[in-house]
């Protein structure tokens, strides 16, 4: 009996073997840099876990479920306390801010195997957890510390609960939906359309019953949306709402004075070009570009940046278009119903702001879905043949097409993205250089970051802890940023290049460049060109340093634990 529920269950096994398999390799390497919104979450849960507080002393994590945050932000309020327990007992690392959001992403590809088992049984379920498990998108957004994953996750845990309860159960749904709901400002956008299209749905594929258990649930939802408008009505915390696109948004505006003052004048002017007619344009503009193949299948956007590759692979869009017709011709709610879901995960990217280049995150509740359409489509193309031969051979194919797939991006994200300096990695090759070099002279960093490079810095270096934590709260306080003999400096003050016992690592982009003085540079991996530039250097200077970077391993980014030969020779360059 053992043996054949395990053969029966083999599949899913190895599926989900394989989705933690992409979701878990090298996470201690790659990505090799943390971004900002992730720092914000992860050095957070880190110091919460510690003093019970933000960075600056003035929040607490269980403030974010009144809508209230840390000073200077306005992020998604779980994720403080979603990653407090593993980034609390570890060490600050890669592998530390990351390892919550990995387990969760495993999770999901469960939960669209689950939801999609209801919606169109076993086999096609089983097929959309494939996809899943191997889809760009979930991959790269699962090794993150960004909110999509976990919003992702209690947004399906809840529908797969309203999909399947019964009677009063049917309320189990909303502590997952108030999860969801704290877990990515994006998505409150979609909340309440997407709770009422599930709940109708349940309801007539219910034949109509439990209509009061699911009214109770949906006035729920209503009290927590009407709460959070309450809340950011009473605290000061509201930049966000500005960025919802209307009629009325100041972008609207621009583009109305642009259009008309580059126009010749005619009777029609203000009747085809006002804040309505542009409204409605950026509308469609943005919706049919996150449609777009281009975007789903060959290139991504910004955020994704694996310009080489989609949020989709190429095969994709043949399953996903022949998973859309089986299931219009023979499910035809259904398809209405997937087809409204799709169309509200396009909300948030769609009504944010008047700019209408993409940005994949805003987006993310709409990839699921599409994958369950190309679960339906792999297994209704199987299921059309009779013979089993046929079934095999052709399941074989398609296996095969995918492992193709697979390792043509495993290729690009683990050995092209590190080389390409994405989430500011010259600031961690900086850190690094800063912390080793501070044990024999002072370091001084100019930047126009230096708030968030001195976060960055103390993240790279483990270098919060309870001893630290006092002073490190005085100097974010008082906007000094600094900690043992290592500060950080604004541009525009003055730096004096002729003290050699003071390090000094100047950005870039601070446009200062004195041409008598020679100096070192933190390089670009991407192009061998200078990121930071080093003056009065000690620990590389009798080192044989190299023009570029050139021929580098996965472990050479183990940069905190290289030695200072191998760190020189990698990443600090001698013109």
């Amino acid at each position: 009996m053992l043996a054949k529920t395990l053969r029966n269950y083999l599949p899913l096994i190895l599926v989900i073997l394989l989705a933690i398999i992409l979701r878990f390799v090298f996470l201690d390497k790659v990505p090799n840099a943390i971004g900002g919104d992730e720092m914000t979450y992860v050095l957070n849960a880190k110091v919460s876990v510690l003093t019970g507080h933000d960075i600056f002393g003035s929040w607490s994590p269980l403030q974010s479920f009144l809508f209230q945050y840390p000073k200077g932000e306005a992020q998604a309020e779980l994720p403080y306390l979603l990653y407090a327990p593993i980034v609390g007992l570890l060490p600050l690392s890669l592998l530390a801010a990351h390892l919550t959001n990995a387990i969760l992403a495993v999770l999901l590809v469960i939960f669209i195997y689950l939801v999609a088992k209801e919606l169109l049984g076993e086999k096609a379920g089983l097929f959309a957890a494939f996809l899943a498990s191997i889809n760009p998108w979930l991959i790269y957004i699962g090794r993150t510390a960004y909110e999509a994953t976990p919003a992702m996750l209690f947004y399906f845990i809840s529908l797969f609960i309203v999909l399947r309860a019964k009677g009063w159960r049917i309320l189990l749904a909303f502590p997952f939906l108030l999860l969801a709901f704290y877990s990515y400002i994006a998505t409150k956008l979609i909340f309440l359309p997407f709770v009422l299209i599930v709940i109708i749905y349940c309801y007539f594929l219910n034949k109509k019953k439990f209509l009061k258990q699911y009214l109770v649930l949906f006035s729920l939802c209503i009290l927590l949306v009407l709460f959070y408008i309450v809340s950011l009505q009473l605290n000061p915390a509201t930049v966000r709402l500005s960025k919802l696109l209307t009629p009325n948004s100041p972008g609207i505006s621009d583009q109305v004075n642009l259009f008309r003052e580059t126009t010749i004048t005619n009777p029609f002017t203000n009747l085809l070009t006002n804040k309505y007619t542009i409204f409605v344009n950026i509308i469609f503009t943005k919706t049919l570009k996150t449609f777009a193949t281009d975007y789903l299948f060959v290139s991504g956007d910004e955020f994704f940046s694996i310009f080489r590759h989609g949020l989709f692979y190429y095969i994709d869009s043949i399953f996903i278009l022949l998973g859309t017709l089986f299931v219009f011709s023979k499910k035809r709610i259904l398809f209405v119903f997937l087809s409204i879901l799709i169309l509200i995960g396009v909300i948030p990217q769609v009504f944010y702001t008047a700019d209408v280049s993409s940005f994949s995150p805003h987006s993310t509740l709409m990839y699921p879905f599409l994958l369950i359409l190309g679960g339906a489509g792999i297994w209704e193309i199987i299921n059309l043949l009779k013979n089993k031969n046929y079934k095999i051979f052709s399941l074989a194919i398609i296996l095969f097409l995918y492992l193709i797939s697979v390792a043509n991006f495993a290729n690009i994200y683990f050995y092209w993205f590190p080389l390409q300096g994405y989430f500011d990695f010259s600031q961690r090759i900086v850190s690094s250089y800063a912390f080793r070099s501070e044990t024999v002279q002072k370091v001084t960093i100019y930047s126009n970051t230096s708030f968030n490079l001195f976060k960055k810095y103390l993240f790279y270096e483990n270098l919060y802890n309870k001893n630290t934590a006092s002073i490190i709260r005085e100097n974010f306080n008082k906007q000094n940023y600094y900690l043992g003999n290592v500060t950080f400096k604004s541009c525009n003050i003055p730096a004096n290049f002729k003290d050699k016992n003071n390090l000094i690592l100047l950005d870039v982009n601070c446009g200062e460049k004195p041409i008598d003085i020679p100096n070192l540079a933190v390089a670009r991996l991407s192009d061998g060109g200078e990121s930071f530039k080093i003056y009065n250097d000690k620990i590389c200077k009798n080192i044989r340093l190299n023009r570029y970077p050139s021929n580098l391993k996965l472990s050479d980014f183990n940069i905190e634990s290289l030695t200072n030969q191998n760190f020189c020779k990698t990443f600090i360059t001698s013109y």
